[in-house]
């Protein structure tokens, strides 16, 4: 009986042992992550909500035939700055929405599929295997 004890604390530790490094893992693939959102996005606190803000206004400025640009707040704002005209900024901020989206599909498709892969682990030598690919490049793993 003071086998099985024995092999049942082995294995509840190894287990133990498998469960932070699982964890330590993670947190390098998210660290990975947000080092690749960060070649896409602002990192100022509420940018995302702009960038969201920009790409509505400039999809709506662009659905209509005969816009009011004072309806526009931020493309108001922006006009002459970015771009020349309401309409060549409305069509930047379009675009931009629509590469990140792009982007952040790739991105969000390669961490999920990591953190699947890690809670499949069922050692550390797997885990080892997922940190080498991450590793040999770890913004090009992420970006686009």
């Amino acid at each position: 009986m003071l086998i099985y004890r024995d092999r049942d604390a082995i294995e509840a530790a190894r287990l133990r042992r498998l469960a932070v490094a699982k964890a330590e893992v993670v947190a390098r693939v998210n660290g990975a992550v947000t080092a690749a959102r960060r070649l896409y996005v602002t990192e100022l606190p509420g940018q995302e909500m702009v960038y969201m803000a920009k790409e509505t206004e400039a999809l709506r400025y662009l659905s209509l035939p005969e816009p009011d640009l004072s309806e526009y707040p931020l493309l108001s704002a922006e006009v002459g700055i970015t771009a020349p005209s309401a309409h060549e900024l409305a069509q930047i901020w379009a675009n931009m929405g629509a590469l990140w989206r792009y982007a952040a599909a790739q991105i969000e498709g390669m961490r999920m599929t990591a953190l699947i892969a890690i809670d499949a682990a069922q050692n550390e030598a797997d885990l080892d295997k997922i940190l080498s690919a991450l590793e040999a490049n770890p913004a090009q793993n992420f970006a686009v």
